[in-house]
């Protein structure tokens, strides 16, 4: 009887211990990898440079200010910086996302015709604003990924004459194009990433027009191009120690 006893304890202590086991390796916290998934909000700060190009346009009375398709090009640079929204979804290594930003592109400098020592083309920087999608493999907290998309500024461009004959065009206003681009992300600390980025931008061709010959309107077509190199800071809200249940 005795024996039977102390059997029965013993199974029910057995049973008690490997149920107990079982259910602490069902619900003790254990933690996911890291995941880029997650909406981010940041800040970034860095440089530009590229070329405004002013095309040689007829004017309404059926004339080139100097020549016909005459091209020159002022060298533009300056700084930049802005503010940055995005959301990422990591599956696997693979992380996609979207992101836009608003700040200032500084592109500044002025160029002049080879043609007409008189005749030059101006930017002066101003608001830039991109919508991109991103597509990037992570090796666990550093994501390495290329960018691209839409982008619009307004860099205040025109062309002038400031001898003889004066002439002052409107400026491009706010022109839009395309950009592409990538970079490298490192994620430190629990939401906070740091990221160096790379930028070419497009924004196309538009005409701009000032007053000339008698009461009739000048011409010239400017097209904007150039680079963007950045540094940005990021933070996600997500923890990145979720528990797994």
């Amino acid at each position: 009887m005795r024996a039977s006893l102390v059997a029965g304890a013993v199974l029910a202590m057995s049973f008690v211990s490997a149920y107990a086991d079982g259910y602490q390796g069902r619900y003790q916290p254990a933690y996911a990898p890291f995941s880029w998934t997650g909406l981010y909000v940041g800040v970034d700060v860095g440089g530009a440079w590229g070329d405004t190009k002013a095309i040689d346009q007829l004017a309404t009375n059926g004339l080139p200010w100097n020549k016909l398709g005459d091209t020159f090009t002022a060298k533009t640079d300056g700084v930049t910086a802005g503010g940055t929204i995005g959301y990422n979804w990591q599956h696997s290594n693979l992380v996609f996302g979207f992101e836009g930003d608003v700040g200032y592109l500084g592109a500044r400098g002025t160029g002049t015709s080879s043609i007409s020592s008189d005749t030059h083309d101006r930017s002066d920087g101003g608001v830039v604003v991109t919508a991109r999608g991103r597509l990037g493999f992570a090796f666990d907290r550093t994501l390495v990924y290329g960018t691209g998309g839409y982008i619009g500024a307004d860099l205040r461009s025109r062309v002038f004459d400031n001898i003889g004959t004066t002439l002052h065009t409107s400026d491009a206003g706010f022109q839009s194009g395309w950009t592409v681009g990538g970079g490298i992300e490192h994620s430190f600390g629990k939401n906070w990433s740091g990221k160096v980025e790379y930028l070419y931008y497009d924004l196309g061709r538009d005409r701009v027009g000032g007053p000339c010959c008698g009461g009739g309107t000048q011409f010239f077509d400017i097209e904007n191009t150039g680079n963007i190199v950045r540094l940005g800071l990021n933070y996600r809200f997500q923890d990145d120690y979720r528990p797994l249940k």
